[in-house]
């Protein structure tokens, strides 16, 4: 692995040119190679990356919780890093998913995680590609909607149209159109002389 990752091709271009989060790692969730992105955001900037364990590398706030490190600890069989690569490495095909990952600086991410499988010599791994989605707000749970004209009450007790909250709490954007039931009811004399004209076209 290490005369691959040291050749300066193609191959290693494209891994460093990925502007997400890129590490590889082996069934034992050891990071082999981070791409440069991964190295400036971890903080690797002067060479200084060796091999370790995953939560090691990107500083995870729960490595340290078992004397064993990472992996040992009661939250590590829900690590959405380290169960998204071995389901790709077990199952040889790219698995997704979405979580949380909270680091020993007390910051904490929402992230995608993009998990791929690979073999070089006969041995299994996965490229993990992960991106920052914290920015990008879900709705979730009971939203207050008006059964009659559909405004939206907020925490604060305001009442908004739909478009408003929905662009407020998430990076959705809106553009207008009309349905074919809302054009016949606010059109209807120029929706039947459409028809018409279409009627006497076809004859």
């Amino acid at each position: 692995m290490e005369k691959l990752l040291k050749q300066k091709g193609f191959t290693r271009i494209l891994f460093d040119t990925i502007p997400q989060l890129a590490l590889l790692l082996d069934p034992k969730c050891q990071v082999h190679a981070l791409n440069r992105s991964a190295k400036a955001f971890f903080g690797y900037t002067g060479g200084g990356f060796k091999e370790a364990s995953c939560g090691e590398v990107i500083g995870c706030v729960h490595h340290r919780d078992h004397p064993q490190g990472c992996g040992f600890s009661s939250v590590c069989p829900e690590c959405i890093v380290r169960n998204t690569a071995l389901d790709a490495i077990v199952g040889t095909e790219t698995r997704r998913a979405k979580g949380k990952l909270e680091f020993l600086t007390g910051q904490a991410m929402a992230i995608l995680v993009s998990s791929s499988p690979f073999e070089y010599n006969h041995q299994g791994y996965a490229v993990i590609v992960i991106e920052d989605i914290s920015l990008i707000t879900e709705l979730e749970g009971l939203i207050p909607i008006c059964a009659s004209c559909k405004k939206i009450r907020d925490d604060k007790g305001y009442w908004n149209r739909v478009e408003s909250y929905i662009e407020a709490h998430s990076e959705a954007e809106f553009t207008h159109d009309i349905c074919p039931d809302c054009s016949e009811e606010l059109y209807a004399n120029m929706q039947a002389e459409i028809r018409k004209r279409e009627k006497t076209s076809s004859v």
